[in-house]
């Protein structure tokens, strides 16, 4: 399963409070920061607690200009086919357009 995680580049956009996203939006709102895929099958509850407890996940940042080190809310989590916006408690599923 491939997961990509994308950093919000402008945290104050209000697309929190909106369940729709469109493509266009993802690549010009979003930075993607990370990418891997797992072998095995990994729930979206076990990969938010290994992001957040961990100080630095991400590891060396490839572009030098980040908002952020780790994650936070308003950032987007592609699992497969699914994309999942971090809230201020666990994460909410949302729909590209």
């Amino acid at each position: 399963m491939k997961v990509r995680i994308y950093f919000c580049k402008e945290p104050d956009a209000g697309l929190m409070m909106k369940g729709r996203l469109s493509r266009q939006a993802l690549g010009t709102v979003y930075d993607l920061v990370w990418e891997s895929e797992f072998k095995n099958l990994i729930t979206m509850g076990k990969l938010l607690l290994k992001l957040t407890g961990t100080p630095a996940p991400f590891g060396i940042a490839l572009k030098e200009r980040r908002s952020h080190d780790t994650i936070a809310p308003g950032d987007i989590i592609e699992m497969g086919r699914d994309f999942y916006m971090v809230m201020e408690v666990g994460v909410k599923k949302i729909e590209l357009a």
